[in-house]
């Protein structure tokens, strides 16, 4: 909902844009001369000013002047029925959102209206994760779902907490390395090492003398001492992803190295004391694996003295949308692009989508996008068909119906799917949804009910 001024001599247009505006949700006033505006402005502060250039007290580009200087968040288009192109030219250098030839169809000044709203939206949102950037170390820990704003409580409370042992867990591509990271930039050790150890992409027979090091003559090359990374994390944190991938032998060194923060190199005959932080992660349920005999049930329980699990994006909704135009705004500043914003398809379609491969896969996706779209509204035909079909979990196409399955509950999510991206697209009209589904309104309705969209009242 906005708040939104028209501002036209022509009574009847202004009252009708008042009243589809109004139909829309929004609070619509209406005024017809500068005077009229300009004490308008003393009372109100709308969002959206719907500006005549031409007006019987004045002229629209003055009341334009006033409007920057007074209000100079507010998006004003201009609405003109003389084709005064150099007019036009210079209310937009003035800082005019964008302007309206009369005469015009409804759903045209809706349409301009709601890119100017979402415009304002990503505007805003921008400035409110450059403010975080700016002011604190979990800048990059974007969302405001109930369930990362525990996760942000709960580095904060335990950043401070000495030595002991944090582990992180949740799907591929959650963020676990940028909990690590906070952690590490919050606590008293940020001016030391941050050492990242990928403990799967290490080979197995190698992976012990990069945590640890080794002694001069230790194997056939080792030609030279060599202090491994748990040395290099000196007073400092060393990060373990995919601890879950570690081998026995070096979870007992591990161990050891949490119950007395001491170890060995290899080859070497005497203890090495460090103090360093132990932060691990991964993405593997690590009670199956002990259960399995692949992870030492000692060690799980002295790393999992913190616990941190991050939630995969599907059960983020509130966060898909936000994180979107996170990395919108990051990609085109990196790559030098226009900004760039979503249609209302893309948008509807990423709400849908389970995204299998969480903010890694939306990270990735985006960067795509602002590479190879060419304009600067990003347009459904762009996503990869898998997107583009919107697909929820628990409603996935394709495969061989396997023993249990359901069909009825298979359709339904289909159904809710298609349903839900309707009402987006249409932002929330029924009727304009229900065209779009080929329906009549009172069939959606019935729908919506049966998906359990609306209650008994609703349907009533």
């Amino acid at each position: 909902m906005a708040d939104i001024l028209i501002v036209d001599d022509e009574k009847i247009l202004a009252s009708s844009l008042k009243m589809v505006f109004s139909d829309e949700g929004h609070v619509a006033s209406a005024v017809h001369s500068r005077a009229a505006v300009l004490e308008q402005l003393e009372k109100l502060s709308p969002d959206v000013i719907l500006l005549d250039l031409r007006l019987p007290d004045g002229s629209g580009m003055e009341v334009l002047r006033t409007i920057r200087s007074v209000l100079p968040e507010a998006l004003v288009i201009m609405m003109t029925a003389f084709g005064d192109t150099a007019l036009v030219v210079e209310a937009i250098k003035l800082g005019a959102f964008d302007y309206i030839g009369k005469p015009f169809e409804l759903q045209e000044i809706l349409l301009l209206v709601e890119k100017a709203l979402a415009q304002q939206k990503l505007r805003d949102e921008v400035t409110f994760l450059r403010s975080r950037q700016h002011g604190t170390e979990l800048a990059e820990m974007v969302g405001n779902c109930e369930a990362m704003s525990e996760v942000c409580e709960r580095i904060r409370l335990v950043a401070g907490a000495g030595d002991s042992a944090v582990l992180v867990t949740g799907e591929s591509g959650t963020g676990k390395e940028l909990v690590a990271s906070a952690l590490h930039k919050l606590s008293d050790r940020r001016r030391q090492a941050f050492v990242e150890v990928n403990c799967a992409a290490i080979p197995e027979n190698l992976l012990e003398s990069e945590l640890f090091g080794f002694e001069k003559g230790a194997f056939t090359d080792a030609q030279s001492r060599k202090k491994g990374l748990f040395e290099l994390a000196q007073d400092g944190t060393i990060f373990l992803d995919e601890i879950g991938e570690m081998p026995l032998h070096l979870q007992a060194k591990l161990l050891r190295f949490l119950e007395k923060h001491s170890f060995r190199r290899l080859g070497g005959t005497s203890d090495i004391t460090i103090n360093a932080r132990i932060v691990a992660a991964t993405n593997r349920d690590l009670r199956e694996r002990v259960q399995q005999g692949a992870f030492r049930e000692d060690l799980f329980y002295r790393l999992n003295v913190i616990p941190i699990h991050l939630p995969p994006l599907r059960e983020r909704d509130d966060d898909i949308l936000l994180l979107a135009r996170h990395f919108l705004d990051l990609f085109s500043r990196r790559l030098g692009r226009p900004a760039k914003r979503l249609s209302s398809e893309v948008e509807a379609a990423f709400g849908a989508y389970a995204w299998p491969g969480n903010i890694r896969e939306l990270k990735n996706i985006i960067e795509r996008l602002v590479i190879l779209s060419p304009g600067e509204v990003i347009k459904i035909a762009m996503l990869p068909l898998e997107i583009q079909g919107g697909q929820r979990v628990g409603a996935r196409t394709g495969g061989t119906p396997g023993p249990g399955f359901d069909l009825e509950r298979h359709l339904l999510g289909i159904e809710l799917g298609l349903v839900e991206q309707a009402l987006a697209q249409a932002g929330g009209r029924r009727t304009l949804a229900a065209e779009r589904l080929g329906l009549s309104r009172h069939a959606l309705k019935r729908r919506m009910y049966k998906l359990g969209l609306m209650t008994e009242a609703d349907h009533e």
